[in-house]
């Protein structure tokens, strides 16, 4: 399987959209096909062999006219245009419909000259419908179902064209129907269509660069020192090793440590956090800050491709490859949503004529109904309210890796917790050391040392802290590493291992128990118990809130952990949390989840590390801690939270419901207007064809602005007691 990710654009609708995905899941070769019309999105899947962007253009336009361009994904922000070519011509159009409308009027005005009136007013008809005209054509000769709001809008248009010039004059000489005065009707639906697709594309677009912005992270360029000289290149040339300046204002392009300069750095765009952190020579410093004082030398680290800001602008591409539950619903819903009307429309026409015998009248509110009916402002709203939360969950530091993610997130009811890097700080600090009878410290140290020099793990580097082990490292063979339990290693002949009592069982060797508040870590050599040391860990300061917030949401904590009972059963007492396991290796924690998930669903997981990786990835919802620092936890995880802040966790539930509202609101608001205004005119309230258009693509805009309201909605908390 191949996957890619495409930019795709100009599609005059949603329903078209929906239709060309259709097709192209239909098609031999592509695995997968989904086009998300709000952000503008190709995600496809190829069986064997990738297609070529032409040749996936030429399947689509076996299906749509519409004058559609692939080019590959750029999330630079670029600037934006709200009138294109396109646009322009449309003004065009309504401006010579206004001008013969006004000619007509005043100034063609004998009855000698209706044959010049009629003329103008079909050419203003035609100038202003030629395109929607055009698509039911297309498709009947191509053989496609044309029904749809383009066939339903020309059936309207030119209904009412002919239905008006079947009246009677005053003085009872009928008057030819293509000589009437009231084609201006006519004229004014097809206006007012088009100038509604106008304004709903521009508020699109608004939409589009909106979330864009607000998610992009990439710098437009790096300052690239080479010979004393400074050149501005893009920043996926640079390569490992090479020097960069960054200056006040300038986004750091990619990872790398600094050698010359301090400053304070904005991670807002990564972390959601508005305080700037100092940094210093030594330091690390992220892709995607920005400089709000100060220069900074840097050397590259990490290539482009590899660094956190590419990371995160990967992760955001394929958010709206999955579609959630609303989107599904509506891409069924438009299926029959059309047809249906139509068919609705003929049998109220059929229906209310035989009883009333008012068929001209009766026919003339069959149309509005088709006009009213269109689907757009669902079709259209309801995806750019779920593409306006990624939006807005970037902007908190939360990456959310799909928009279906939304909806397993409001259905969350039990969170499963890691302890060390989630709820604690994982920084720990060495505070006992206990070396076994006939045992010096200097003797236990060392061998702690020599098992703990290679550890990835925050204990290992929290008992190594300050150290230099090169020597130490250098004369290791046979390291190894088990997540969560301990390492062994061979050194200068000697068998070392360090680790949780667990390990040490599971290794045969007798360790005692421990009745401090800690995580004990024991050391044998040769099979002989040398001691343990005492480490403390620091309890984060949004921690608390994450509990007390989930709790007002009637969420259930479970507390999972490889440390001993004593210390969970204190940390549980202290934060609140409903339940803990103690004592667990990492497969024991995936298999108390899994018997947790087969009791209820929506069942989280939240962990820091890529010993939780397994759990991450085996939940119904799975979210990694600190994501910036685990390949392995952000690959597995649905939800990715870029500062250590556990409340985020509240923060991204409190979004998904947002996200979820927003769309009910959406598709109910929409139905009740049109439902409404279609009764309206089905018991005889004489309305204009124009509302019946302004209840179409009126309403689309409203609800595309209500959609994109969303992305500047502020998070709040909940106020705890």
């Amino acid at each position: 399987m191949i996957k890619k990710v495409y930019d795709i654009s100009g599609f005059d609708c949603a329903n078209c959209a929906t239709k060309t995905e259709a097709h192209l899941n239909n098609y031999s070769g592509i695995a997968y096909a989904r086009i998300d019309f709000a952000g503008n999105h190709l995600y496809i899947t190829f069986e064997d062999k990738e297609l070529s962007k032409q040749e996936i253009l030429d399947i689509i336009k076996e299906v749509e006219s519409d004058p559609i361009e692939i080019k590959d994904v750029d999330y630079k922000a670029q600037k934006l245009k709200l009138f294109d070519h396109h646009t322009f011509i449309m003004i065009a159009r309504v401006i010579y419909a206004v001008i013969v409308i006004a000619l007509c009027s005043f100034f063609i005005t004998d009855n000698s000259l209706y044959w010049w009136r009629f003329g103008f007013y079909l050419s203003a008809v035609l100038v202003l419908s030629y395109d929607i005209i055009y698509k039911p054509l297309y498709k009947l000769f191509h053989k496609q179902n044309p029904v749809d709001e383009y066939l339903l809008i020309v059936i309207a248009a030119f209904g009412a064209f002919i239905l008006a010039s079947l009246e009677y004059e005053p003085h009872g000489e009928p008057i030819p129907f293509f000589l009437h005065e009231e084609h201006v009707e006519a004229i004014i639906v097809v206006g007012l269509f088009q100038i509604g697709r106008v304004v709903e594309a521009i508020a699109t677009k608004k939409s589009r660069f909106a979330v864009m912005s607000a998610i992009n992270l990439r710098a437009e360029y790096a300052n690239k020192i080479e010979s004393d000289q400074i050149s501005q290149v893009r920043p996926e040339d640079l390569k490992i090793g090479d020097v960069i300046l960054v200056k006040v204002g300038e986004s750091i392009p990619v990872d790398g440590r600094i050698i010359e300069g301090e400053a304070y750095l904005d991670f807002s765009s990564l972390t959601g956090e508005y305080i700037p952190v100092p940094v210093k020579k030594g330091q690390q410093a992220l892709s995607g800050c920005i400089l709000k004082s100060g220069t900074l030398t840097m050397v590259v680290e990490k290539v482009y491709v590899d660094s956190t800001v590419s990371k995160i602008m990967n992760l955001i591409s394929t958010s709206g490859e999955r579609k959630t539950k609303a989107a599904k619903f509506i891409t069924k819903f438009a299926r029959w949503y059309t047809p249906l009307i139509v068919f609705i429309s003929l049998i109220y026409i059929l229906i209310a004529g035989l009883v009333t015998k008012q068929w001209q009248e009766v026919t003339y509110e069959g149309l509005e109904i088709l006009v009213i009916a269109c689907p757009c402002a669902i079709v259209i709203s309801v995806p750019l309210a779920y593409f306006s939360a990624i939006g807005l969950s970037s902007k908190h530091g939360i990456v959310v890796k799909g928009t279906d993610r939304f909806d397993d997130l409001v259905k969350m009811r039990l969170l499963v917790t890691d302890k060390t890097g989630t709820l604690t700080h994982g920084s720990f600090s060495i505070q006992a050391i206990v070396p076994a009878n006939g045992i010096k410290e200097s003797q236990l140290m060392e061998s702690l040392y020599v098992a703990e020099c290679l550890s990835t793990h925050p204990i290992g580097k929290a008992i190594c802290h300050g150290h230099n082990f090169r020597k130490l490292a250098a004369e290791q063979k046979d390291y190894k590493e088990i997540s969560g339990l301990g390492t062994e290693t061979t050194y200068r002949k000697n068998n070392i291992i360090a680790g949780s009592k667990l390990y040490f069982s599971n290794h045969g060797i007798e360790t005692p128990d421990v009745l401090e508040i800690g995580t004990p870590v024991f050391v044998a050599k040769n099979g002989e118990y040398l001691g343990y040391v005492l480490l403390a860990d620091e309890l984060k300061e949004d921690a608390q809130p994450m509990v007390d917030l989930l709790h007002k949401e009637n969420i259930e904590i479970l507390l999972l952990t490889g440390d001993k009972e004593d210390n969970a059963k204190s940390l549980c007492q202290t934060l609140g949390i409903d339940r803990y396991v103690s004592e667990l290796s990492p497969e024991g924690k995936t298999k108390v989840l899994e018997i947790e998930m087969e009791k209820q669903s929506g069942v989280a997981f939240i962990g820091d590390g890529i010993n939780d990786a397994p759990s991450i990835k085996r939940s119904d919802i799975g979210i990694a801690m600190g994501g910036i620092g685990s390949d392995t936890s952000v690959e597995s995880a649905d939800i990715v939270i870029m500062n250590d802040d556990p409340a985020k966790v509240y923060d991204a539930y409190k979004i998904a419901k947002m996200a979820r509202n927003t769309a009910i609101f959406n598709i109910a608001f929409s139905l009740i207007v049109k439902i409404t205004v279609m009764v309206l005119v089905m018991f005889n309230v004489n309305l204009p064809m124009f509302v019946a258009v302004l209840a179409d693509t009126g309403l689309t805009v409203l609800m595309v602005i209500n959609s994109l309201i969303l992305l500047y909605r502020p998070v709040r908390r909940a106020k705890i007691k």
